[in-house]
């Protein structure tokens, strides 16, 4: 018999415990009492400016839960902007945040939305979404690149001519097409790694700037 009483996958699970306890995003976030280490990877975007959220914008958080980015974005715009946060998940309630339970791509939270907005232009749509993972790397890279169209095809429905897009991707099979596609819509294209994402992560963010609406 093996010495090791734990399976691969526990030991895996372990030492991926032991990178996140001691990470320093993570420690950070505890600290200062943030939902979770994801609300650094945008405050660095936005405080490089390459993201620019404005007092009064209107932003969507698509895939919001835990909720960090949402709480980061409703500091920015204030109290007279508006963000709207849509997730499958249930969240605890956030001050100065619209929340929407439910799908973005169905009629019902795409209802949902309408009725949030009352009539207001999406200035921003941000996505911090990744897929399920399937331990498969071309399985996870195409549910990666499909969740990244259904943003992007959302944010061409909702957003104001000169708007901005920023979602999480990985690189891999159909980021270059994807890539090409939001070229189409907006004017300029930035990838950006923060320094909060995990080195031996494929994430990274992909930024589209000034929606050239048809």
């Amino acid at each position: 018999m093996g010495f090791s009483s734990k399976s691969k996958a526990a030991r895996k699970t372990s030492a991926w415990y032991q990178r996140h306890a001691n990470d320093p995003h993570v420690k950070q976030a505890q600290k200062e009492g943030k939902r979770s280490r994801a609300a650094f990877k945008l405050t660095e975007i936005l405080e490089q400016s390459q993201l620019e959220i404005k007092k009064g914008s209107v932003v969507v958080d698509l895939g919001c839960a835990p909720g960090s980015w949402s709480i980061e974005l409703a500091k920015k715009v204030g109290p007279q902007g508006l963000v709207i946060g849509i997730d499958l998940l249930e969240l605890s309630p956030i001050t100065g945040v619209t929340l929407i339970k439910g799908d973005f791509d169905s009629p019902a939270g795409q209802a949902a939305l309408k009725q949030a907005l009352n009539g207001r232009q999406v200035d921003a749509v941000v996505s911090d979404m990744a897929p399920e993972m399937s331990g498969d790397k071309l399985v996870d890279q195409m549910r990666m690149i499909g969740l990244n169209e259904m943003t992007l095809h959302f944010a061409k429905q909702h957003l104001r001519p000169g708007g901005d897009i920023l979602m999480k991707t990985f690189m891999g099979e159909g980021y270059d097409a994807f890539r090409r596609e939001i070229g189409i819509s907006f004017k300029r294209i930035k990838n950006i790694k923060p320094a909060a994402s995990r080195k031996t992560s494929a994430e990274f963010f992909i930024l589209g700037l000034d929606y050239k609406a048809e």
